[in-house]
């Protein structure tokens, strides 16, 4: 599979995770971003099929496992992706799929193996990782946070190549993080106005903005 493809639904699993937790009001403190029992509503419905993306997300992993995400005024934040092979639980009936601690309360299904995928953001200073949070567990967090921010992500997972639609997320993290002031000022050395002050932080972003609006935010 081509990788844009398996990362637009890696990142689409994802937002389906979140919503599955916001919706039905889940601890999520560790689940799995993508399973291969998710996959078949994404048209994966075949064991050739779902081997070719776990192989290109073993691909992905390979190139871009801790990429840069952000750089804070304390350390670097990393975005760290685990491909695993284990047992898995989902909600009985449905097709939600959770940790463990949901299922002290729902009834569970356990498939013995599956493989699965994982993603982090971790926070390392002096080469110590100092916070490690599963992105599902973050992105509710954050929904929970400022509402608005769920209509930022479902645009973004829209239209993931859209320089508008990042800027506009960008925007909304903006507004979920000046509620916090201890971690705010944990990523920034001096008060980010905008978007564009939130993604120079950004390495891996930052080099595809566009030439204008760069300059735009330069002469602001």
């Amino acid at each position: 599979m081509k990788i844009l493809d398996v990362a637009k639904i890696i990142i689409r699993t994802t937002y389906d995770q979140v919503m599955n937790c916001v919706r039905y009001y889940l601890h999520c403190l560790d689940p799995p971003s993508t399973t291969s029992g998710m996959l078949d509503r994404y048209g994966l419905d075949t064991y050739a099929k779902k081997l070719s993306f776990w192989r290109s997300v073993d691909t992905i992993i390979s190139k871009y496992n801790n990429v840069k995400l952000f750089k804070g005024k304390f350390g670097d934040f990393k975005l760290v992706m685990v491909h695993a092979i284990e047992e898995v639980y989902k909600v009985e009936n449905s097709d939600i799929y959770v940790d463990p601690l949901d299922c002290n309360y729902l009834k569970c299904v356990a498939t013995p193996r599956s493989h699965t995928l994982r993603i982090y953001l971790e926070g390392v200073y002096s080469e110590r990782v100092i916070l490690r949070i599963n992105i599902v567990t973050l992105l509710k967090i954050a929904i929970s946070e400022n509402p608005y921010f769920r209509e930022c992500l479902e645009e973004f997972v829209e239209n993931l190549v859209s320089v508008d639609v990042i800027m506009k997320l960008a925007n909304c993290s903006l507004s979920v993080l000046s509620k916090h002031r201890s971690i705010y000022e944990m990523l920034f050395n001096k008060h980010a106005k905008n978007a564009l002050d939130v993604l120079k932080h950004s390495p891996i972003v930052w080099k595809y903005i566009p030439k204008e609006y760069k300059e735009s935010s330069t002469e602001s």
